[in-house]
């Protein structure tokens, strides 16, 4: 006789401070969904002048430069736009599952996963001979696939065995960088490379936006924001999502499984990590290597945070953190500045973030 589990609810297997984090993220009006994020921005900043300051730099010359670099420099937006793509995309992925308090934490190996599938397709003897449009529509989407496949082989084992998925997805994680050390050693390793990476993606390669150096992925990546905003705000599925966020008992006793859901938000964040896992690799890199593993999956879960897990919330914060990255490299060559700054700033977002989400919770309680 097979035991069925029946999964957790997801207050109870999560880490309280992201539950936390993601239930305020969804609750209140304008404060808690603009005030709060523009607040810790504000907050982090001011407290990075200090960090320069004391570092014997003039803060306001150094944010002149980011913003200077961002906005003015030749290739600042296409920079920044082009470095915000992959964290929209698996953003989303994070925001939708997080509606429903599914916490993935694990999209850097399904990022990693897609870039593999994606790469060993479109450099296959014979299929790198395809015309360019479908080599790369088959190469987007089986990354797409090989993301969702792996991320749901965490959701499974949630729904099957009551495995905690925060943890079975981050080891899985290590699980895909070991599966990408492989690929690029001897699965796909170029023959002619004494370096381990895959051959060069050639035709696959996506191409740039008309009177940009931004690649298309960008233009997929921002398309995909208002496809996700229906299906949240008006699409059934999508109002299953929150309702199961909020009370998985709910869908069972309307006859949805809400293992169904664990599934399908699981998928969906899969493959939007596996996409940017292709994308990244066909639109900057070129080819496939050991540094594929560069933590954007990590660096998405603030992006969606930020972003309240909110499609368009989720734009505008993958774009500013990737705008935050593009300045401090440059007034980090103009000023000398120590290259974890900018990782120490975002880091305080986050901290503000919580502070902010606190201060407007107990603000309400009082009134």
């Amino acid at each position: 006789m097979t035991a069925t589990v029946t999964p957790t609810e997801p207050a109870e297997e999560t880490p309280g401070l992201l539950a936390r984090i993601a239930h305020r993220a969804t609750a209140g009006g304008p404060i808690n969904q603009v005030l709060v994020p523009l607040a810790a921005v504000v907050a982090a900043l001011v407290v990075g002048a200090v960090f320069i300051t004391f570092d014997g730099s003039n803060p306001l010359l150094v944010y002149r430069e980011i913003v200077s670099a961002v906005f003015t420099g030749r290739r600042g937006f296409s920079d920044t736009a082009t470095a915000a793509t992959p964290l929209i995309l698996i953003g989303l992925g994070y925001a939708i599952a997080y509606r429903a308090r599914v916490f993935t934490i694990g999209a850097e190996g399904q990022y990693l996963v897609g870039a593999v599938v994606g790469t060993a397709w479109v450099t296959a003897g014979g299929i790198s001979d395809m015309p360019r449009f479908p080599l790369i529509m088959s190469g987007l989407l089986l990354a797409a696939l090989g993301g969702a496949l792996w991320s749901m082989l965490a959701g499974w084992l949630g729904v099957r065995f009551g495995a905690n998925i925060v943890i079975s997805s981050l080891m899985l994680v290590y699980v895909a960088e070991a599966v990408l050390a492989w690929a690029v050693r001897d699965g796909i390793k170029d023959p002619d490379s004494f370096v381990n990476q895959s051959r060069q993606i050639g035709p696959a390669t996506l191409p740039d936006l008309p009177g940009t150096s931004t690649h298309i992925g960008f233009a997929l990546a921002v398309l995909l924001v208002p496809v996700a905003a229906v299906l949240m705000a008006r699409h059934r599925g999508g109002f299953r999502v929150t309702a199961y966020g909020h009370n998985p008992s709910a869908l069972d006793a309307n006859e949805v499984r809400s293992k169904t859901v664990v599934l399908l938000v699981m998928v969906i964040a899969g493959a939007l990590a596996g996409l940017a896992g292709m994308v990244e690799t066909a639109g900057v890199s070129g080819r496939l290597g050991a540094q594929a593993s560069v933590n954007l999956g990590f660096e998405a879960i603030i992006v969606a945070l930020l972003g309240r897990l909110n499609p368009v919330g989720v734009l505008f914060a993958g774009l500013s953190l990737a705008g935050l990255t593009i300045g401090f490299e440059s007034a980090q060559r103009e000023f000398d500045l120590p290259s974890s700054l900018v990782g120490v700033i975002t880091a305080l977002i986050v901290v503000f973030v919580v502070v902010g989400d606190a201060l407007a919770s107990r603000g309400k309680e009082a009134a």
